[in-house]
Order: structure tokens, then sequence, then C-alpha cells
């Protein structure tokens, strides 16, 4: 499975409990995981804009915002996992599957975008 794969899908569960937080569930369809996973993300950026003091002034447009900018900081955190596993394989003489890589995600607030590191 690739990184982005990986990663993607570590976002699905943190997303999974993130919505039974807001008192929604994850919505599969049968068109998979890629839209599966933004429509729900949507779904969640709604909530927490709609639940949130400071974004009065923020619509809907900042949802697809916030989904963008998720969406390319996965990318570009696969294309370096991909780097470093190289990397690390050559010169720690590692097997590439003994490489496990988490991401953390944090929501804020103020600039209604969730961060992975």
């Amino acid at each position: 499975m690739s990184y982005l794969n990986q990663f993607v899908q570590q976002w699905k569960a943190h997303l999974k409990s993130e919505l039974a937080d807001c008192g929604l569930r994850f919505i599969t369809t049968e068109d998979g995981d890629e839209v599966d996973v933004k429509t729900n993300s949507l779904a969640y950026f709604r909530c927490l804009r709609t639940i949130s003091n400071t974004n009065d002034h923020l619509d809907e447009s900042r949802d697809d915002l916030a989904w963008v900018m998720l969406e390319k900081q996965l990318k570009a955190k696969a294309e370096m996992a991909e780097r470093g596993t190289s990397s690390l394989v050559a010169t720690l003489h590692i097997e590439a599957s003994q490489i496990e890589i988490r991401l953390n995600f944090s929501y804020d607030e103020e600039q209604h975008i969730v961060f992975s590191s």
C-alpha cells in the first residue's frame, strides 16, 4: 500500500472518531473510499465551522479549501515518506515494511484548517 493510501486511511480512522464526537457517523457509499473520505471530511468541516464561535464569517467555500489543503498535505507527506523510506532502507539496511509512519491531525479553529504532522 502506498504511503498516500496509508495516510488517507489514517485520516479516515481519525475522521470516524471526530465525526462521532460531533454526533455524526461516517457514511459509506458505493463510490469508494476517495469519494467517501472527501464527503465525510466536508461534513466534519461543516460541523466544526458551525459549532465554532470564531468562524461566523466563514461559509461552505472554506470547508472545500480545508479539504484541498488537507489533501495537499497528505500528498506532500506521502512523497516525503517515499523518499525518506528509501534513504532509511539504504542507510540502515532494513526492510521498508519495518518502517511505520503515523500522522497526527490537529484542527486550527481560527484558520478552519486541519494540519497533519
